[in-house]
C-alpha cells in the first residue's frame, strides 16, 4: 500500500486550509445578509470550482484539486463531515414527537418522493432525450431531501425542536434511505431483478432499525456509562460517540444502504443515552461547525461546472427543470402534510423543508454521473438548481415559521423543554450516597429517594453510588444499615441501577472525595447545628462540603412527622444566582414525588449595606425581586406541581425567612450556597447560617462546587 507523496500531503494541506478559509469567509457574508452559513458555504464552494478560479486560473485549480489523492483526501473528511451533521440531526430528534407525528410524517414523505421521482423521469426523457431506466435516475435525485443541509438550517435557527422540524427530518430521512434502495434498484448492484433489489433493501433496512432499537440502545447506554464512569481517558466520550457512528455508518453501508443512516440512527438512540450532557454534544459540535460541515458543503459547490451551460437553451432547460423539481416535491408533500392533520403553515414548512437539496442529493447525482446514468450537463444543470433552491428556501422558511406560530400544545411542550435545559436536576445523572453512620445517611436516603423516583417518572436517567465505608468494630451501624436498605428497596420500586462500593473506615473521607471526581451529586447528613457562629455539621461533613469536587446535598435534621404527609408543603428562598434556581429544582423533583405544594421566597434587601444607594427604591427592589421568582416558577412549573411565590421587602433575608417559616408550616426547607470560607474553615454566608439554626424544620442545602460557582451545570 502506498501512502501520500510529500507534495501531495502538501497539496492536501493547503486544499485544506483554503476550503476552510473560503467557507469562513462565505459563511461570514452570508450571515451578515441574513442568510444561513450552509448558502455562503454553498456558494464559496462554487467560486473555489471550476466556474469561477477554475475558469480564471486553470493552471492552479488543476494543480490543488485536481490530483486524484488530495482528492480523496477531501471526499473522505466531506464524509465525515456528512456523518457527524446527521449524527447531530438525529440527536435533536424527538422519538416522543414522532411517534406522535407518525401519520403526517408518513404522507409528507409518500408525496415528497413519489411525485418527483415521476416528474424527473418524465423530464429525462422527454426534455434531455435521455432513455429509460437512465431516464429514472433523475428523478431519483429529485425525490432526495438534502437532511443535512435543511438540519443545519434548523440548528442555526433554533428551530430543530419545533413540530414541523422533527416530521421534516424524519421524512427527509426517509426519502435519503428510498433513495439509495432505487439507485441499487436502478444500477442492478445487487444482480438481480428491481422488484428483488427493493425488497431486500426494505427488509434490511427493516432489520437495521429493528437491531437498532433493541440491542444497540442497549449497547450504547453501556458504552456510554463505562468510558465515563470507568475510565480517565481525556473526551474519551467524543471518542466513544465518533466510533459508534462510524461502526452504525459502516453496518449500513455494508448493508447496501447509505452510511447517513446509520449516523442518524445513532444519533437518535444517543439523544436519551445517559452521560450525554450539554459538553458532549458541544465538543461534537464544534467538530462539525469547525472542520467537517464546511468542508462537506465546500466541496458539493466546487463540484459545479456552469461554463457547460453556454448556450440560451441550456439555461431555459434549467428554469424548467426548477419549476418542475419544486412543484412536484412542495405541492405534494404540503397535501400530504396537510391531509396528515398539520396545520396549513405548517404543512408548507414541511414542504419547503423537504425540498432543500444541496447535499445528499448531490452525491446522488455524482453517483449517476460515475455509473453513466446521468450526464454531466444533467449533473450541472441539477447542481445549478440546488443551488437556486437553497438560496430561496431558507428564506421562505424564516417568513412562514413567522406567519406560523406554535400551537398552544407546541408552544406549551417548547417551554417546557426550555425550562428542562435550564434545569439542574435533569443533568443530574450519577448521586454517590456514602453509607457511614458519622454521615447520618437516613433522612437524606429517603431525598435522593425521592429526587430518583421523579426523575424515573420523567423518563429522565439516573444512576446511584452506594459508598459502603466499612466499620472497624464488628457490624454496621443501624443508621448505615436501614440507609442501605433503602437504597435497595429503591432499586427494585423505581429500577435504578444502584452500584456498590466499600472502603475501610480509617480513609473515609478521602474514599468519599475520590468518588466524588465522578458523580454530578454527593448526597450526606448532618445533625442541626448549635450555633451560626464558627458553623460546624461535624469534622466528616465540613471536609465533604469545603473539598468535594461534586456539588454536595446536605440535609440536616429528622424527617417530617407522619401526620403531616397530607398536606406537605417545601419553601425555596432564592436569589438571582443559578445555584440557588439549581436549590429551587431540586425541591420541585422532591415536592413532585411528595405531591407538596412548592413555595418560592424571593427576600429582597433595602438597607444600606445591602446594596448601592441608587436601588434601595423598594418597588424598584420588588420588581428585581419578582423577575427572579417568575424565572423559577418557569421552571418548576414544567413538573406539574402546585406552585406558588412570595415576594418579600426588608432589612435581611434570614428575617424574612424567619417569618415565613413561622407564617405558615412546612415540611422542608431548601437552599442553594457555596463555601465563602478558607480550605479548614466552612463559611456558608450570615444567611445561610443563621437559617440554619433557627430553622425547626429540616433543611437540604445545596452546596456548589465546580466551575463558576454561580453557574453549577
Amino acid at each position: 500500500m502506498h501512502g501520500l507523496t510529500e507534495r501531495q500531503v502538501l497539496l492536501s494541506l493547503v486544499a485544506l486550509a483554503l476550503i476552510l478559509l473560503t467557507a469562513r469567509a462565505f459563511g461570514e457574508l452570508a450571515r451578515r445578509l441574513r442568510q444561513p452559513e450552509v448558502l455562503g458555504e454553498l456558494f464559496g464552494g462554487v467560486v473555489l470550482g471550476p466556474s469561477v478560479v477554475g475558469a480564471l486560473a486553470p493552471g492552479f485549480h488543476r494543480v490543488l484539486f485536481q490530483d486524484p489523492a488530495v482528492g480523496v483526501v477531501l471526499s473522505g473528511i466531506s464524509w465525515i463531515g456528512a456523518l457527524v451533521l446527521l449524527l447531530m440531526a438525529g440527536i435533536e430528534v424527538d422519538v416522543s414527537i414522532l411517534r406522535k407525528e407518525a401519520r403526517p410524517g408518513a404522507l409528507s414523505a409518500l408525496g415528497a418522493i413519489g411525485p418527483p421521482l415521476a416528474a424527473g423521469a418524465a423530464f429525462s426523457v422527454l426534455v434531455l432525450d435521455r432513455p429509460l431506466p437512465s431516464g429514472l435516475f433523475l428523478g431519483i435525485v429529485l425525490s432526495v431531501t438534502a437532511v443535512s443541509v435543511i438540519a443545519k438550517v434548523l440548528i442555526e435557527r433554533e428551530s430543530m425542536r419545533r413540530s414541523y422540524a422533527q416530521v421534516t427530518l424524519a421524512a427527509g430521512v426517509v426519502s435519503e434511505v428510498a433513495a439509495w434502495v432505487l439507485v441499487a434498484m436502478t444500477s442492478s448492484s445487487y444482480g438481480a431483478s428491481p422488484a428483488q433489489a427493493v425488497a431486500r433493501s426494505a427488509l434490511l433496512a427493516s432489520g437495521f432499525l429493528l437491531f437498532m432499537a433493541l440491542i444497540g440502545r442497549r449497547l450504547t447506554h453501556v458504552a456510554m456509562r463505562w468510558v465515563a464512569d470507568a475510565t480517565r481517558v481525556s473526551k474519551g466520550q467524543v471518542s466513544l460517540v465518533l466510533v459508534l457512528t462510524f461502526l452504525a455508518a459502516a453496518l449500513t453501508q455494508r448493508l447496501g444502504l447509505h452510511p447517513l443512516l446509520g449516523a442518524f440512527a445513532f444519533g437518535v438512540l444517543l439523544n436519551n443515552a445517559p452521560r450525554t450532557n450539554r459538553p458532549l454534544l458541544d465538543g461534537i459540535q464544534t467538530l462539525v461547525a469547525g472542520l467537517f460541515a464546511p468542508v462537506f458543503f465546500v466541496l458539493a459547490g466546487m463540484r459545479v461546472d456552469v461554463s457547460q451551460l453556454r448556450t440560451p437553451t441550456a439555461w431555459g432547460m434549467v428554469a424548467l427543470l426548477l419549476v418542475i423539481a419544486t412543484a412536484a416535491k412542495v405541492v405534494p408533500a404540503a397535501l400530504g402534510a396537510r391531509l396528515g392533520g398539520l396545520r396549513s403553515g405548517e404543512a408548507a414548512l414541511v414542504a419547503v423543508g423537504l425540498n432543500m437539496k444541496g447535499g445528499t442529493d448531490l452525491i446522488v447525482a455524482i453517483v449517476g454521473v460515475e455509473l453513466g446514468l446521468l450526464s454531466n450537463e444533467g449533473y450541472t444543470m441539477y447542481a445549478v438548481v440546488a443551488l437556486v433552491t437553497v438560496t430561496l428556501s431558507p428564506a421562505l422558511l424564516l417568513w412562514l415559521e413567522k406567519k406560523t406560530p406554535p400551537s398552544p400544545e407546541e408552544s406549551t411542550r417548547l417551554e417546557s423543554e426550555e425550562a428542562a435545559r435550564r434545569a439542574y436536576i435533569p443533568g443530574v445523572e450519577r448521586i454517590l450516597v456514602p453509607i457511614v453512620a458519622r454521615a447520618l445517611p437516613g433522612f437524606a436516603t429517603d431525598i435522593v429517594e425521592s429526587i430518583v423516583a421523579s426523575k424515573r417518572r420523567l423518563g429522565e436517567t439516573v444512576d446511584i453510588t452506594e459508598l459502603a465505608v466499612e466499620q472497624q468494630a464488628p457490624g454496621p451501624s443501624r443508621a448505615a444499615g436501614e440507609a442501605s436498605r433503602g437504597l435497595a428497596r429503591l432499586a427494585a420500586r423505581v429500577r435504578v441501577g444502584i452500584s456498590r462500593q466499600r472502603r475501610e473506615l480509617r480513609g473515609s473521607i478521602q474514599a468519599i472525595l475520590r468518588a466524588s471526581r465522578d458523580h454530578d451529586l454527593l448526597v450526606i447528613g448532618a445533625r442541626p447545628p448549635a450555633r451560626a457562629r464558627g458553623l460546624s455539621f461535624g469534622r466528616l461533613q465540613d471536609a465533604i462540603i469545603q473539598r468535594a469536587e461534586s456539588n454536595v446535598l446536605v440535609v440536616v435534621g429528622d424527617p417530617p412527622a407522619a401526620e403531616r404527609v397530607s398536606a406537605r408543603r417545601i419553601l425555596v428562598p432564592i436569589i438571582g444566582l443559578e445555584y440557588s434556581f439549581a436549590a429551587a429544582d431540586l425541591a420541585a423533583h422532591v415536592a413532585l414525588a411528595w405531591d407538596a405544594e412548592l413555595v418560592l421566597l424571593s427576600s429582597a434587601q433595602t438597607d444600606v449595606g445591602a446594596v448601592v444607594w441608587r436601588d434601595r427604591d423598594p418597588p424598584r427592589v420588588r420588581a428585581v425581586a419578582r423577575r427572579v421568582v417568575d424565572e423559577a416558577v418557569f421552571r418548576g412549573r414544567r413538573l406539574g406541581l402546585r406552585v406558588s411565590s412570595r415576594v418579600h421587602v426588608g432589612a435581611h433575608p434570614s428575617d424574612e425567612i424567619a417569618w415565613e417559616l413561622a407564617r405558615a408550616p412546612y415540611d422542608l426547607l431548601v437552599l442553594g450556597c457555596y463555601d465563602h470560607g478558607p480550605l479548614g474553615r466552612l463559611y456558608l454566608g450570615s444567611t445561610v447560617e443563621s437559617v440554619v439554626v433557627r430553622s425547626r424544620v429540616p433543611v437540604a442545602l445545596l452546596v456548589a462546587h465546580g466551575g463558576t460557582r454561580e453557574q453549577v451545570r
